[in-house]
């Protein structure tokens, strides 16, 4: 079957909440793992001053170190040479959306960081999708990726029942669900780079479903695959860098 390549999966660092440790352990298992192609399903900026209902003080902050840690992310992430993907995610969509909004200055704002965002996927070699449900998907042989297009208790079986076989982001859960199908139907929720703890999520208890975390695996030839997830244990994370094929 010949030597398998090697995946590596994330999803939702959200720029300047990204959860530190998570980050770091993600960045040094790529570096062991050397996997030969990232697929980063979105949420690489949080943008929270641009969400609708945001809070008076959330919409007169500071993006800035926002941008800087999600640029940061796409540089180390997406280093070395590999085969690149990057799913925009709901909040990154956001700064696209704002090439529509009503004030004049907003829209040159985004113009400019749109501009930017490109930019630095092209300098990286990263292939981007947009986040809509039908053009928004990214296959790694049989299995598909996306950023997530459901959420609650019920997003993963209702992911698969529409995907079929796929790795999605977006609701910062670890989980898995099936569906009654003759072929393989198996949605999974890979978990999320970012901390728990935000403020205009605190009151939410979805919040305590959460899971840090990433999945990987190896593609074959004829386009199977296998997954392993990674969640954090006790504060660390456990993951294996080598499989034997019986």
């Amino acid at each position: 079957m010949g030597e398998p390549k090697r995946f590596l999966v994330v999803a939702d660092n959200h720029g300047d909440m990204q959860d530190d440790k998570t980050v770091s352990a993600v960045l040094s298992f790529k570096k062991d793992f050397k996997p030969n192609i990232l697929v980063h399903l979105g949420d690489n900026w949080d943008l929270r001053n641009l969400r609708s209902g945001a809070a008076e003080k959330e919409k007169v902050g500071s993006l800035e170190q926002d941008w800087e840690s999600g640029f940061e992310f796409l540089d180390s992430f997406f280093s070395g040479d590999a085969e690149k993907h990057f799913l925009y995610g709901n909040h990154d969509d956001r700064i696209f959306q704002a090439l529509t909004a009503v004030s004049g200055q907003t829209r040159d704002y985004a113009k400019e960081k749109v501009a930017e965002i490109k930019g630095a996927c092209r300098r990286l070699k990263i292939r981007t999708y947009p986040y809509d449900s039908a053009l928004g998907v990214c296959r790694i042989g049989k299995l598909k990726a996306i950023h997530g297009y459901h959420a609650g208790q019920t997003a993963a079986r209702s992911h698969a029942n529409v995907y079929g076989n796929v790795l999605f982001g977006h609701t910062h859960t670890i989980e898995t669900a099936a569906v009654p199908s003759l072929e393989p139907a198996e949605a999974r929720s890979i978990g999320c780079l970012c901390q728990r703890d935000m403020d205009y999520i605190n009151a939410k208890t979805g919040k305590l479903r959460w899971g840090q975390g990433w999945a990987y695996g190896f593609l074959f030839s004829d386009g199977n695959y296998q997954i392993y997830q990674t969640r954090k244990v006790s504060g660390s994370f456990h993951a294996a860098t080598q499989i034997k094929t019986y």
